[in-house]
């Protein structure tokens, strides 16, 4: 059974050259870099958990389009070291026009607009990595 179900979202424009957002979770919250993350809330979609959790996470309203990649997978997290939760994350990206000038939540402490080569050397998990090659595939971008 999975306890809770997340989006993952690569925030990425092509205006003027190919960059995406990635994000650096607090120490509190692990440290490390990702693409957007966030619950899906009872009653959303995943296009209203997207929406919600881009402006909550970044203060970005404006969307050009959200792109299913059509990848999804689970894992254990262990918050306080007893409790195990299994978890879902279906993921996705979002294209806007231009790259923008981020307002982070208390989730995160740093934010960097990167090429798809520093993506693929700042971002360890595989899971995520799978992710935004499925991106690079659907966009034609090698």
């Amino acid at each position: 059974m999975i306890d809770r179900n997340y989006v993952q979202v690569f925030i990425f424009t092509r205006n003027p050259l190919f960059k995406v957002l990635i994000l650096k979770r607090t120490v509190e919250r692990g440290g490390f870099w990702q693409p957007l993350s966030g619950g899906i809330e009872k009653g959303e979609d995943y296009n209203d958990t997207i929406k919600r959790e881009v402006y909550e996470e970044t203060g970005i309203k404006e969307i050009k389009r959200i792109i299913d990649l059509n990848y999804n997978f689970t894992y254990k997290t262990n918050k306080n070291k007893k409790l195990k939760k299994k978890m879902k994350d279906f993921c996705f990206a979002v294209e806007i026009d231009k790259e923008k000038d981020i307002q982070l939540s208390y989730e995160h402490e740093e934010f960097l607009w990167c090429s798809q080569n520093e993506v693929k050397n700042i971002l360890k998990w595989k899971y995520n990595l799978i992710a935004f090659t499925k991106l690079l595939k659907i966009l034609n971008i090698k």
